[in-house]
């Protein structure tokens, strides 16, 4: 396999999931796996080889951890191992801490807890707004 650098080089200006926008410098990226959509080398999940995702889970409860198996490279659906974390927002946030400090990427890791985060914090129930009651004329 190539060098990552040399796969970015080729593909930064020709990826289909580029998403440019007017009066906006930097552009989105809408890859599968990616931690903060926005299209640059650090967070770019197609050339690199050690690549975790987070996605919300379809219960609604705790989020699935994406990771790119280093076996099956050239099969991408087989590469992709999927596991969920459900065992209450300090639990899974600790659980996926102690992930990814066993071997990921040591500038993305901040990426990875803060979009698990947001992921736990948008399945959090809204309490609904408090109305007073309407006092009755006499």
């Amino acid at each position: 396999m190539s060098s990552s650098h040399l796969q970015w080089l080729i593909t930064r200006n020709t990826s289909s999931f580029i998403l440019k926008k007017r009066n906006v410098k930097q552009p989105f990226s809408r890859e599968p796996l990616h931690l903060t959509n926005r299209h640059c080398f650090k967070y770019n999940t197609l050339v690199h080889k050690n690549v975790i995702g987070i996605e919300p889970a379809k219960d609604k409860n705790g989020f699935v951890v994406v990771q790119k198996s280093k076996t099956k490279v050239y099969k991408p659906k087989q590469s992709m191992i999927r596991f969920q974390i459900k065992s209450g927002p300090r639990h899974t946030l600790a659980k996926l801490r102690n992930i990814v400090k066993g071997g990921y990427r040591k500038d993305c890791r901040t990426a990875v807890l803060k979009k698990a985060s947001a992921i736990i914090r948008s399945e959090k129930p809204r309490a609904g707004k408090k109305t007073k009651p309407v006092k009755k004329a006499e």
